[in-house]
């Protein structure tokens, strides 16, 4: 919808604000977002839309909320054991914040108090209280998830140590002399050939098994 078509009086609402919104934050990025911008974007005046968002901020909350609630990918709770729930999520998290340039860093900064936001961590939480830890457990664990999920997502998009750009580099200063630095020689095409992808599932792998560790005590002492 374009400026050039103009919605009829009285039919704006709610669902038109948050398809066109995501729509712009999707093609464009969450920066793109605007009052102006959207009611461009919906054939509406500026007006019109503050009737539903009193300004930007409200607008980006809503897109926020709408992302996290809508299209991160939340298990059903009969969708698998925990661990397979939890790989879901946290592939499907990455998979979206990804497809909205911008959306981590809205994520990280205003999502966690909306709708949708509490929404997230209430199935996170679930999934680890499903797993059998206790509120401490479950706590530590919730924010790890969180921080390999949205970390990894933010390192790639803002500079990434391991990013394969830095990888060949690293590569190609040590081919100069390659008896000096041995072991990089030595492990050279695996480093060429893991990239962002093989980092994140590692890094997932990592923490589904220390928390699949992690359980097993709790699990022993319930006996």
């Amino acid at each position: 919808m374009t400026s050039a078509t103009r919605l009829p009086w009285g039919s704006l609402n709610r669902e038109h604000i948050i398809r066109a919104a995501l729509n712009i934050a999707r093609t464009e990025g969450v920066n793109a977002l605007s009052i102006r911008r959207l009611a461009a974007d919906l054939g509406a005046s500026r007006m019109s839309l503050y009737r539903h968002i009193p300004d930007k901020d409200a607008l980006l909350d809503l897109v926020a909320s709408a992302i996290a609630e809508h299209e991160l990918g939340i298990p059903d709770p009969d969708d698998g054991t925990w661990d397979q729930r939890l790989t879901e999520l946290a592939h499907a998290m990455r998979r979206q914040l990804l497809a909205y340039p911008g959306l981590v860093e809205l994520l990280t900064t205003r999502s966690n108090t909306s709708t949708g936001g509490l929404r997230l961590a209430e199935a996170i939480l679930d999934i680890l209280y499903t797993a059998g830890f206790e509120q401490q457990d479950a706590a530590r664990y919730y924010l790890i998830f969180v921080d390999i999920t949205l970390g990894r997502v933010h390192r790639e998009l803002h500079g990434d140590v391991v990013a394969p750009k830095r990888t060949s580099n690293l590569l190609a200063a040590a081919s100069k002399t390659p008896d000096e630095f041995p072991t990089i020689d030595r492990t050279s095409s695996a480093l060429k050939d893991i990239d962002q992808d093989d980092i994140f599932n590692a890094e997932l792998d990592l923490l589904i098994n220390g928390i699949r560790a992690a359980t097993r005590p709790a699990a022993r002492a319930l006996e």
